[in-house]
């Protein structure tokens, strides 16, 4: 009855402030909304990076690099901590026979695969463990891709299912939801170990999965119940060095023991999206508290107008206990609506998150993100700490008072409640430049990055790949087809030149390989980086040739005399000061000219310095170089997009069974991968924004009371004779202290906080002094901005009146 007592009591108190209300409500749904929207993509990501899958804890991943088969038979049989150990392999494989052509994302798995992850089929069984070497063709597909190929029908059991142009007949569906093992997978189908001589093309198709030295498969294990991470750790190490010392030639010794779900969230990733919402989710965290410090700070402000009311409730025999859970009582019905809305405003923000892409392809909706019931539970308990945070300190401070000075003047023994308003206004302050700093630095690493010379022109160029091993192209029939594929598409309205390469430029996909770059005085071997491409690659991509000419098809044919370019950095290391055209150098097994010395590009990623690269004539290597993943490079006269249905169509026209993929611009695919910067900046752009604001108004609001509270003394010193800019230099000047110790705060707090940025930043250090600089002056003129428009009001107080109303 109490408790219903002083609900009723809140809900009239705060219905009689509809103002106070709607502002407190609207900022703790921004607060609130925006922290349950990231923690969505956390707890998807992160918190939830195996779903379904039983008791995820036990699940560790072993990683050897990559492991062979029978190391991980060895793995297998060798340890005791586990009560399963499980192989898997992520391939790419030509679907066909169900619906378009397409390339699908698969996975050879070990037998006890699904066993070992506790993962139960939502329609039919999986493969089992007699089945890891039978080589009978059977397949497992995924939720997803049963939903759009089958249309959701049981009758898929028992049907056909063609990869790589074998049958494979489906066995059971995976449970909703379930992604496998890997970071950012989202595999449409698994397949037993002994079926991959079955699918195997190209170069792989000669690999042994026997082979002790053929690394290609990752494991994880589930621990025993019981035993730990560090005792699973030291057996699995002794395992892989008696292994090694068994087998020196083909195994390194060496494993990395670490829970299977930090490896699938990918931790150590290059742009580590667990440690990147990790940030933004201590992000959204500070605009939650400047939030909190604000309404703190309106709710001591309102406490002065409610002194009589608590005194004369005091007077009749209120304890101040049942006082301040009065006062609490209402903070936590503003906290739950808070709550309440923020639930919609972070449905909002999900929206649009969804769309934001990753690095590789697809968007951060395709994590799964959703308002589920750990969000809720989030939301709700974050909206009960909120409400006591911000209300605590306004109910013990509004409950001091002395009964019956409080009873003559409320205004007065307000000296507690300034010193609370001023440590608020600090804190407000200090957190706001921490986020300030942060979207700073973000922000100048991306201009960093795009100011950059990378050495190539994306723009106006698209790109398509296929993989013609996976179709059952051989060697010849690989050769008409980009040949073919080329001359179809040069003949295009628009399209300036074309030609083909191995990987993009700036994918950090390379071939490292042996070169000797003097044959005729037997030279020693180096390892340099090596990429095939085709006649005009450079005029493609844009890159120039600074000297000699580029691969011509009328120039270099594919039988005739081998020839390479080598860009500068090559240029420098095998022929200092020397000219490098002419010379003879052995890669691939043969002795090849070098015709061209291109320009530097970056081709391992945006951070790296351009390393040693020599172009090889694609068309000289054979058709063999061409099956596996090859990509078409378009350039056009205008707009890129216009010719992605072209290309597609020109791929349909050779082969309609022919999956072509990652169909889009150039420019698009590069400035993907500067996601987290992006992401980052913008989001932290946004939270800083919004804690710029609530400081501004924290400190306004902090600066109107005390000069309401000074009237009358403003109203003398105006009396005797003081000027208005005096009265408002003095104003601005007492509110500077709070706005100062938050700016010396802010600093060194940032100076901590930003160095967990370092892997994200670009040409810039997480210290950058013109960074904090900056934001400390835009938060220094705000402040002051803030507080001089109530000095300015206190400088137009008519003295006569404001003694004589008090």
């Amino acid at each position: 009855m109490t408790i219903a007592r002083d609900l009723r009591w809140a809900v009239r108190t705060l219905l009689r402030s509809p103002g106070f209300t709607s502002l407190t409500v609207v900022t703790l749904a921004l607060g609130i909304g925006l922290t349950t929207a990231v923690f969505s993509l956390f707890n998807a990501v992160v918190l939830q990076s195996l779903p379904r899958v039983e008791r995820p804890a036990e699940l560790v991943a072993l990683d050897e690099g990559s492991a062979s088969y029978p190391a991980y038979l060895y793995l297998r049989q060798g340890t005791t901590s586990f009560s399963g150990v499980a192989a898997w392999a992520n391939r790419w494989f030509a679907l066909s026979g169900v619906g378009a052509a397409d390339r699908i994302q698969g996975v050879v798995a070990s037998g006890n695969y699904f066993e070992v992850l506790g993962t139960r089929p939502a329609l039919g069984r999986f493969f089992t463990a007699r089945e890891e070497e039978s080589g009978e063709p059977i397949a497992v597909l995924s939720h997803a891709t049963w939903a759009v190929r089958f249309a959701g029908s049981p009758s898929a059991l028992g049907s056909d299912l063609v990869l790589n142009g074998v049958p494979f007949r489906i066995v059971g569906v995976a449970p909703r939801g379930f992604r496998g093992v890997g970071f950012g997978d989202a595999p449409d189908v698994w397949i037993p170990i002994g079926t991959w001589p079955r699918v195997a093309t190209g170069s792989m198709a000669r690999l042994d999965y026997h082979r002790r030295s053929w690394g290609w498969m990752s494991l994880f294990g589930r621990l025993r119940p019981g035993l730990d991470l560090a005792r699973a750790r030291a057996e699995a190490e002794a395992v892989v060095k008696r292994e090694a010392a068994t087998f020196p030639d083909d195994v390194n010794g060496e494993i990395h023991v670490q829970p299977l779900a930090r490896a699938a969230a990918g931790a150590g990733q290059a742009a580590d999206p667990a440690r990147l919402l990790g940030l933004l989710l201590g992000a959204v965290f500070v605009v939650l508290l400047i939030a909190c410090a604000n309404l703190a700070n309106l709710l001591l402000g309102r406490a002065v107008s409610r002194r009589r009311e608590i005194a004369i409730r005091q007077a009749l025999g209120a304890g101040r206990a049942r006082l301040i859970r009065q006062l609490l009582t209402e903070s936590l019905l503003l906290a739950l609506c808070g709550g309440a809305a923020g639930l919609v405003v972070a449905s909002w923000a999900l929206t649009f998150l969804a769309r934001v892409p990753v690095p590789g392809g697809g968007a951060l909706g395709d994590s799964g993100a959703a308002l589920d019931l750990r969000v809720f539970l989030f939301a709700g308990g974050i909206s009960v700490a909120t409400g006591l945070l911000f209300g605590s300190l306004p109910a013990f401070q509004g409950t001091r008072s002395d009964l019956l000075p409080a009873l003559k003047n409320p205004s007065l023994q307000g000296g507690r409640r300034a010193t609370a308003r001023s440590v608020l206004v600090t804190a407000q302050v200090a957190l706001c430049l921490v986020l300030l700093a942060g979207a700073g630095l973000l922000l100048r690493s991306l201009q960093n990055a795009l100011a950059t010379d990378i050495g190539f022109r994306p723009a106006a160029v698209v790109h398509g790949s296929v993989n013609l091993g996976l179709a059952r192209y051989d060697a010849p029939r690989a050769l008409r087809f980009t040949e073919d594929l080329a001359a179809r598409v040069s003949a295009m309205p628009g399209v300036r030149a074309v030609s083909w390469t191995g990987s993009l430029p700036l994918s950090g996909d390379r071939d490292s390989e042996s070169v000797r770059k003097d044959p005729a005085a037997a030279t020693a071997h180096e390892v340099v980086d090596v990429q095939a491409v085709g006649p005009d690659y450079f005029v493609t991509v844009g890159t120039p040739i600074l000297r000699g000419r580029e691969f011509r098809k009328a120039l270099d044919a594919p039988q005739g005399p081998g020839t390479v370019v080598v860009n500068e950095a090559a240029a420098r290391r095998f022929w200092r000061g020397q000219d490098p055209l002419g010379r003879r150098m052995n890669i691939y097994g043969a002795d090849r000219t070098v015709v061209g010395v291109s320009r530097d590009a970056r081709f391992r990623s945006w951070s790296d310095a351009p390393a040693p690269m020599v172009f090889v004539n694609a068309d000289q290597l054979g058709g063999e170089a061409l099956l596996s993943s090859i990509t078409l490079l378009v350039r056009t006269d205008g707009d890129a997009r216009a010719a992605l249905a072209a290309l597609r169509g020109a791929v349909a026209g050779l082969d309609p069974n022919l999956p072509v993929f990652e169909v889009r611009p150039l420019q698009e695919t590069i400035s993907g991968l500067l996601m987290p910067q992006r992401f980052g900046s913008a989001l932290l752009g946004l939270f800083g924004v919004f804690a710029l604001v609530l400081a501004a108004v924290g400190i306004y609001a902090a600066v109107s009371y005390s000069v309401a509270q000074r009237t009358r003394e403003v109203g003398i010193r105006m009396a005797l004779g003081a000027r208005a800019s005096d009265v408002q230099r003095l104003i601005v000047r007492q509110s500077a202290a709070p706005l100062v110790a938050g700016l010396a705060a802010g600093i060194a707090l940032a100076a901590a906080v930003t160095r967990m940025l370092g892997g994200f930043l670009y040409g810039v250090p997480p210290t950058d002094p013109v960074t904090f600089a900056a934001v400390t002056t835009l938060l220094a003129l705000c402040g002051v901005a803030a507080a001089y428009v109530p000095a300015r009001w206190a400088s137009r107080i008519d003295p006569i009146a404001a003694i004589r109303n008090e």
